[in-house]
């Protein structure tokens, strides 16, 4: 009897203290999260609202402080007095146009790898993946020789063409994932019908592959976006700029800083790349866990 007491006392106090550990886990993790939520919001919610800010706001208050009133003269320089317009116009054309060359050619390869039966195509799809190991920066020098020898330089050729290259690898990678579980019973069944590559790629792999293109246009888009180096090497006028560059310039612009109109630069800078995620992140997730199931 005195052993059974015993030992049912011992998970009694085995089960307080998991008891208590769970009460604080219960506790700690909700704290946790608001912290790390406050540090990766706070940077964002600085920005925006140091872009609404005066310089006399900037002299007088703390760093801290919310602006003392609305003022949006910060917007309007940045719109109507620097050329941000123009470099907002340059990095649209370059993003939509990396995208393009991107989404197409990337899906119709992982398409033609994953489903097209042919000699070689394991070793090819191998030799795309060793796109992966090779970093951009490493081919700055030949591809600005390049283009300098072929008079491409300052063009949007010359910078969407290195963008598209070096992401292809990576594109290529996550489409064959999800064309890889597409079924070979609607295939099968198209080409019995007497459908064509074309018209099944088109058709078929297109609208079923909508949140794979979502996840690599996100995460591609943002790279493209952010681009500093690509632009920086292979553009030479303050025409054909885009935002990174002008965003660039515009701090210290003519030896100074007007904080209140760099902030707002910022802001314009970024909004587009949360706006665009938080639209496309429900179709990111499914697009990245569509092929880690076969179904």
């Amino acid at each position: 009897m005195y052993e059974i007491e015993k030992d049912s006392a011992v998970v009694m106090k085995k089960k307080n203290i998991f008891q208590r550990k769970e009460k604080l886990g219960t506790v700690l993790k909700p704290m946790l999260a608001i912290v790390i939520l406050v540090i990766q919001i706070y940077p964002i919610f600085y920005v925006m609202t140091s872009s609404l800010k005066t310089p006399e706001d900037f002299r007088n208050l703390a760093t801290y402080a919310l602006p003392s009133s609305l003022n949006l003269e910060n917007y309007i320089t940045v719109f109507f007095t620097s050329p941000m317009v123009n470099y907002f116009k340059n990095s649209m054309i370059i993003l939509i146009g990396s995208l393009i060359i991107l989404l197409s050619t990337s899906l119709m390869a992982a398409f033609a790898l994953s489903k097209i039966k042919f000699k070689g195509n394991k070793k090819l799809f191998s030799f795309f993946m060793l796109g992966l190991m090779l970093p951009f920066q490493v081919a700055l020098i030949p591809l600005f020789t390049i283009f300098s020898e072929t008079n491409v330089l300052n063009t949007y050729f010359a910078v969407i063409m290195p963008q598209v290259a070096f992401s292809l690898s990576f594109s290529i990678s996550l489409f064959y994932s999800f064309c890889k579980f597409l079924p070979d019973d609607v295939i099968e069944a198209a080409i019995i019908d007497g459908c064509s590559s074309l018209g099944i790629f088109t058709k078929i792999v297109v609208p079923m592959s909508k949140n794979a293109i979502l996840t690599v246009a996100t995460m591609q888009g943002v790279f493209c976006w952010n681009d500093f180096i690509c632009a920086n090497t292979f553009t030479r006028t303050t025409d054909m700029k885009t935002i990174t560059l002008g965003l660039n310039d515009f701090v210290g612009f003519m030896g100074l800083t007007d904080w209140g109109a760099t902030f707002a630069a910022i802001t314009v800078t970024v909004l587009p790349t949360f706006i665009f995620y938080f639209l496309a992140s429900k179709y990111m997730l499914e697009g990245m866990s569509a092929g880690a199931v076969k179904g």
